[in-house]
């Protein structure tokens, strides 16, 4: 019964511009150095589980749905399978983000056997670049680690994903080599833009920021095979190529649909704004006092992350995904669930 009462809170918070969606930085410790990025740490104030536990509940009476369990690398956390199952005890979807160097069978198998996505960041199939753009060596091993679970090809009960963060150094060849990929394990594949915003989560790299012509091919390429394979993506990647051609973006949906948990428990509005206090008990207040900073951050420096994007996209072009649904249908028929 709790269950179902937690879908109606849901789905309350949807229709009332209430967030859905917990980006948890599980630990703020990693074992990459990407040049893009500024949330990793290099010590990190973490729950523990009977605090993320308590976290758990207070976000399950709030209606969050989901939850991104990131980092930092996540799995850096040997109780990352107990992290796992709190929320999914408390009627909330995981997704666990990783780089895969932590990534043995047994993890892949306890996440196959539970309704928890599982997506893995590649940048590159190229050695050298991928050295470049993860700032470590690895790029064997988690080829080697994805390789060694194979055998849940397709027999997971999430939805799994290798995804690509685009900069000035991505090529075409090496996007349709990583989709290949990902296609061949069973896994779906996305790609999404470099971003730095302010420098507070995506780090500034002059050897990464693109010109509009840099990446546009590859992206007209993923919208062309969104639109035949998951048209829900295609409306996305849309919206990506107005992002990188420097077109106004709309509202930002931050504290919206999504807001950010810390290490700590803190929470926040967004990963921009990692210390700026948010209480759940007077949500409604703390949306209104900062709502002027988001329409300045939106204004001057707009990102495209996917926690404060994604969620407020498609559910603005909700009646035109409604318009499509025979082809949703059918595409999740002849390519899988990808809901």
């Amino acid at each position: 019964m709790s269950l179902i009462l937690q879908k109606f809170r849901v789905l309350r918070n949807m229709l009332t511009r209430r967030p859905i969606l917990t980006i948890f930085d599980v630990t703020k410790l990693c074992n990459q150095r990407c040049p893009m990025c500024n949330i990793w740490k290099t010590e990190s104030h973490d729950m523990s589980l009977a605090e993320i536990e308590n976290k758990a509940c207070e976000l399950q009476k709030f209606g969050i749905g989901y939850v991104f369990l990131q980092g930092g690398d996540p799995l850096v956390r040997k109780d990352i399978k107990e992290i796992i199952d709190i929320f999914l005890k408390h009627g909330i979807h995981p997704t666990v983000i990783t780089n895969g160097i932590l990534l043995t069978p047994e993890i892949a198998e306890f996440i196959a056997s539970r309704p928890c996505n599982l997506a893995i960041s590649i940048d590159s199939l190229i050695p050298e670049r991928y050295k470049i753009l993860r700032g470590v060596d690895t790029l064997e091993r988690v080829i080697a680690n994805i390789d060694s679970f194979k055998h849940l090809h397709r027999k997971h009960k999430g939805n799994w994903s290798i995804t690509t963060t685009v900069t000035k150094m991505t090529e075409l060849n090496d996007v349709i080599n990583i989709m290949n990929f990902a296609s061949e394990r069973g896994f779906m594949y996305a790609i999404r833009p470099y971003i730095t915003v302010s420098g507070t989560a995506g780090r500034k790299d002059e050897n990464l920021l693109y010109e509009v012509g840099d990446v546009l091919e590859i992206f007209d390429f993923m919208l062309k095979k969104a639109r035949r394979e998951n048209y829900l993506a295609s409306l996305i990647y849309e919206e990506h190529i107005k992002y990188i051609k420097g077109e106004p973006m709309p509202e930002c949906d931050a504290a919206k649909y999504s807001f950010l948990m810390k290490e700590t428990g803190e929470i926040a509005p967004c990963i921009e704004f990692p210390n700026l206090p948010v209480e759940l008990d007077n949500f409604r207040d703390c949306q209104k006092k900062y709502c002027e900073k988001f329409r300045v951050c939106n204004e001057n420096t707009p990102c495209f992350y996917g926690c404060t994007r994604e969620v407020g996209f498609l559910w603005r072009k909700k009646w035109k995904a409604l318009a499509h649904i025979g082809l949703i249908i059918s595409q999740m028929i002849k390519y899988g669930n990808f809901l």
